[in-house]
Order: C-alpha cells, then structure tokens, then sequence
C-alpha cells in the first residue's frame, strides 16, 4: 500500500483533519490501516471507527483516484515532497490531501494573504487594487474566493500578471459564491485553487473558518483591508499569530463598522499599511520599480463625464448623481472603475475627488 493511498484513504474518511493528525502522533498511516480497528487501544470512537472503516478498501481507493483523474483534479498528499512546507508545521494543523486545478508550483513562491470584508467598500477596492498591483511583483497572493475583498485581491493579481492562490472552504466541485464562478475558473487557468476537502463537499460554517488557517499557512504574513468586529478575516489574522506569520491591517476611519477589525489589529500589534511599501519595508524588500512607460486607461463616456466633474472639485455622490446625468447604477458602476484605475478616491464616507 502506497502512503500517498494511505493519505487519500484518511482524506475520503471525512474524519476531522484535528483528529486525524492526533492519531497520527501515536503510529503512523500503515500502522493506522493495519490496526485500527482495535478500538480501546487506540481511544477510537464509534463514529470514528465506523468512518475509517467505510474508505477502507483498496478497491475503493482505485476507484476514487479514477475518479479524480476522470473529473481533471490532481491532488498532493503528505507523503509527496511537493507537499507545501509552509503547510506541514504542526501549528497548521496539516491536512492529509490537497485537491487542486491550477499551477501548484506557486506554492513554492513567497506569498502573502489579502482578506477582508465580503461588504466591501468602493474604497476598500481602490486600496487592494492599488496595492496588489505592487504586491502581486513580489508575491503570490492567496486569499479565498469570498465575495467583497478576497475576490478583489485575486483579480487585482491576475490583472498584474501575478499569481494568486485561491483557497476554498468547499470541494472544488462546489466553488461558492456565483458571482465568483468567472473568477474560479480564469484562477484555474492562470493561478491556483485548491482545498483540503474532497471535491464534493459542500460549504458549512465549519469549513469556511478552518480553511482560514491554510490561507496564513502559505503565506508569510497576512493583510487585512476592512473588516469588521466579529470577521472573518480576524479569525485567518489570529491563525497567522498561532503560527508565527506576521499580521498587517490597513487603518479606516474610526465611524465605519467595517474599520472596527482593522483599527483593533493595529492597536494589538499589527503592522500598519497604508501602501505595498510599507509590507516591502517589513521585509526589507526593495519596492519594484514602476513601469517606464505610464499606464494607459481607457474609460468610456460615462466614466468621462463623472472624471471632468470630479475635476471641478469634489463632489458628494448624491451631488454627482443630480448633475452628471446618469442612473445610479450607472454612476455605481462609472465610480468603480474610476476608482479601480487610480483616476479618482473616496475622500471620506461617499465623497470623492480626483486622485493627486
């Protein structure tokens, strides 16, 4: 019996990552296969026992690696020497497999964790745009496929030419949410998704919160932009802590519920970020210098008429909305770019002038 098959039968058994690494403090997968079902020796619960023995089976394990192959997703399991060192620490809490599509050689490259709030702001998204774009020359960024900031980060790397890592707290059959499927697979493409359950499994509010700790993991320190006081975000913030990575949060204004994290981090010990320099300093990384030539950005007529106000002087978005002639959708959407592209800021709280 092969480890790697042995690994795969732990993984398929859908016993807890937790409990599987305990068993395996006191004898290792073969010794597992051959003698778990002793029970008492081992302090093997029921449930436990009964799961182990349902993947038991070397037919079963055929099957199931057909199965993948067939459905094109590879996977990796600890007994590979590709197996993400990052992740093998203890403090991990390491899975058995990762199942994944993509480019796995980018684990191997230094990366960096971008998380935030799913009720992102227009200028949260201007902040991960503005600063991934520099990361991204540097860095592999990994995040989570949530809405709001984690998709931002991914498609700020990718617009770079970066690679980014996608880390799912589903199966990869079970990608989540819809409005990220676009994003799955261009990830799939030209980056990296991955995930410690079986490609089947669905999404729960057990997964989303122990995938966290994989995307500290693999990366050498974690940045937060906007998050509230009971995120999500703060959770992948303390598993870096636990496993000795280093933590950044970029400041918001102190009225915003979703600056309560960030602000929090900060006066805990977190670096403060207010530009990719400043995570280039921590690491005493020379920034990436800049393009010679300047970035051209192409807007269209709409995009036009809200810049050539903003121009004028700043302006409320209700203000803009009574004299720029667009529907609010529109002007939503025409703010987003603008701001995407550096032309324009959010000053404060729906104000918003033309970037210096």
């Amino acid at each position: 019996m092969l480890l790697s098959d042995l690994y795969l039968w732990l993984s398929y058994s859908r016993v807890s990552t937790s409990k599987i690494n305990k068993l395996l403090e006191k004898m290792s997968p073969l010794q597992l296969w051959n003698s778990f079902s002793d029970a008492q020796t081992y302090n093997l619960d029921e449930k436990t026992l009964n799961a182990l023995k349902r993947t038991r089976s070397a037919e079963y394990l055929e099957r199931t690696k057909q199965y993948l192959e067939t459905n094109n997703i590879k996977y990796i399991t600890r007994a590979d020497p590709a197996y993400p060192v990052m992740l093998a620490q203890k403090e991990v809490n390491p899975p058995p497999v990762l199942y994944y599509k993509g480019n796995l050689d980018l684990v191997r490259e230094p990366c960096l964790a971008v998380v935030g709030t799913r009720k992102a702001s227009q200028y949260g998204k201007y902040v991960v745009s503005k600063i991934v774009s520099e990361l991204a020359k540097s860095f592999t960024v990994v995040s989570g496929l949530a809405a709001g900031i984690d998709g931002y980060a991914h498609a700020a790397a990718l617009e770079v030419g970066g690679g980014t890592i996608a880390v799912l707290g589903s199966g990869l059959f079970n990608p989540s949410p819809v409005s990220n499927l676009g994003l799955y697979d261009e990830i799939c493409k030209n980056g990296l998704v991955l995930s410690e359950y079986t490609p089947d499994t669905h999404a729960s509010e057990y997964t989303f919160p122990q995938r966290n700790r994989i995307i500290s993991g693999l990366s050498k320190g974690v940045l937060v932009v906007e998050a509230a006081a009971h995120s999500g975000s703060l959770i992948t913030a303390n598993c870096a802590l636990e496993q000795g990575r280093d933590v950044f949060a970029v400041p918001g204004d102190i009225d915003k519920i979703r600056s309560v994290g960030t602000n929090k981090l900060i006066c805990q010990g977190a670096t403060p970020v207010t530009c990719a320099g400043d995570i280039f300093d921590s690491y005493s990384m020379a920034l990436p210098k800049s393009e010679s030539k300047s970035k051209t950005v192409e807007i269209d007529i709409s995009e036009q008429v809200v810049l050539n106000i903003l121009r004028n002087g700043e302006k409320s978005f209700n203000e803009l909305a009574e004299t720029c002639g667009l529907s609010v959708p529109e002007l939503n959407t025409a703010l987003s770019t603008l701001m995407i592209n550096g032309l324009i800021r959010e000053r404060s709280k729906n104000i918003y002038c033309v970037s210096i």
